[in-house]
């Protein structure tokens, strides 16, 4: 603690303002569903910057002024784990055995080396996608998204035998039921998934686990450097298992690959649908893109984010500590879950922000930040030890895909005004509405 935050008043969490609701247990959970992005924004014009939400059996502790949201940001992970709190959401949704035994992690992934040797895939993906597409047709741009981040993360991590035609529809279709995403985008589904017992996404597990087991019977043994030949990060993860066999193997390196795949693809398509959006719908900056300027590509990619961002952010209290906002400091105790909001923050910290405009960005660099009462209040990838390792294999992957598909393709937009789907309590917005998109192949 500071010396500047220990003159201030020190409370308990209760002491915060209290939102609940005449149902116990559900308490505020009910008009949180409805429209979480409204509701914190609501409580926040309400109550203040800092208050205490009750919903479903969950306590948690928001904050969005600029010293609550950078202290938020600043928790060490052994006090508050933003780890445990994500994987509590996904539990939800996704089998626990799942996670036992895991031997692959993101930072492992998405090394600068990494990224360079995953472009080639990224590209024979897309071509191959592009390929299927025909001379002319109608494409809607988030599934189209969709299907296209499936093929370029698997060309990268999950083998490329596995992007084969007969293989790729059956991985996506169990990569969709499995999608941890859901458990975010619609989270009110996740009472149908736990009152199923997960049945379904045990199901699509074992497709996947079934598929790896005939993909892994017909690769080359690795050689004594732990190494194929094969280009992309799908050797690593063999190589981590090696020294298991037969089935034991088998699990553990489909469910490393599902673990690596649905951590990277759970926002990467509908981040790539957005910049797709934005840009039909500003032809001069479309024109500007198709001939050739890469840079603002990548703005339009972080300001699609940062514009269409619906994360909550969570940190899961594991022991006794302290947050200080403008006015008070407050003692945390295990089992609360601190939090804010990034689409409350994200377009209302500063004038303007509520509209597109890429020139926010150089790079991946928000050009605002001096006009910001806290530099945490605007987030793409997160902050600090929390930034997201696959930003930059997101941003390629956004460039590489777009690019192709205007260097490929006449588009028409057959879509008006598409909006952020109000429920969502979780990562980049699926949209609330088709955007279909007439397209037909360039000469």
């Amino acid at each position: 603690m500071t010396e500047a935050t220990a003159t201030r008043p020190m409370h308990s969490s209760n002491e915060a303002p209290r939102v609940s609701g005449p149902l116990p247990w559900v308490g505020a959970g009910l008009g949180l569903l409805r429209d979480p992005t409204a509701f914190f924004q609501r409580t926040r014009e309400r109550v203040g910057d800092t208050f205490l939400v009750e919903a479903f059996g969950y306590r948690l502790f928001c904050v969005f002024s600029p010293e609550g949201v950078k202290g938020l940001w600043a928790l060490p992970e052994a006090e508050a784990s933003k780890g445990v709190a994500d994987f509590g959401m996904l539990a939800h949704k996704v089998p626990a055995e799942l996670f036992a035994g895991r031997r692959t992690f993101p930072h492992m992934l998405f090394a600068r080396e990494d990224v360079e040797t995953y472009l080639d895939n990224l590209a024979a993906a897309v071509a191959l996608e592009l390929d299927s597409m025909g001379t002319n047709g109608e494409l809607e741009a988030f599934a189209h998204c969709r299907r296209l981040a499936h093929r370029m993360g698997l060309a990268s991590w999950g083998s490329r035998a596995a992007t084969r035609p007969d293989r790729v529809e059956h991985l996506i279709a169990a990569f969709d039921a499995l999608d941890s995403s859901e458990s975010f985008v619609h989270p009110e589904r996740a009472f149908a998934t736990w009152a199923t017992g997960k049945r379904r996404e045990k199901a699509a597990l074992a497709r996947i686990e079934g598929i790896y087991a005939e993909i892994l019977g017909e690769l080359p043994p690795l050689s004594p450097d732990g190494t194929s030949g094969e280009p992309g990060f799908f050797d690593r993860i063999r190589a981590a298992w090696r020294d298991e066999a037969g089935d034991e193997q088998v699990r553990g390196i489909a469910r490393d690959v599902v673990l690596v795949h649905m951590g990277s693809q759970s926002n990467l398509f509908a981040a790539m649908a957005w910049t797709l959006v934005h840009l039909l719908e500003r032809p001069e900056l479309l024109a500007a893109v198709r001939g050739g300027d890469d840079a603002l590509l990548e703005r339009c990619a972080h300001e699609s984010i940062r514009l269409r961002q619906r994360s909550i952010v969570l940190r899961r209290i594991l022991k006794p500590c302290t947050l200080s906002d403008e006015r008070s400091t407050y003692r945390l105790e295990p089992g609360l879950s601190l939090a804010t909001m990034m689409s409350v923050t994200n377009t209302t910290a500063a004038p303007g922000l509520d509209r597109f405009d890429p020139e926010n960005y150089r790079g991946p660099l928000f050009q605002r930040t001096k006009e910001l009462p806290g530099k945490e209040l605007v987030t793409t990838f997160g902050h600090g030890a929390h930034y997201c390792p696959a930003a930059r294999f997101s941003i390629s992957a956004i460039r590489i895909a777009t690019r192709s598909l205007l260097e490929r393709f006449e588009l028409e937009p057959r879509f008006r005004d598409p909006a952020p789907l109000r429920r969502q309590i979780g990562g980049v917005a699926r949209a609330d509405r088709p955007c279909r998109v007439g397209y037909t192949r360039r000469p």
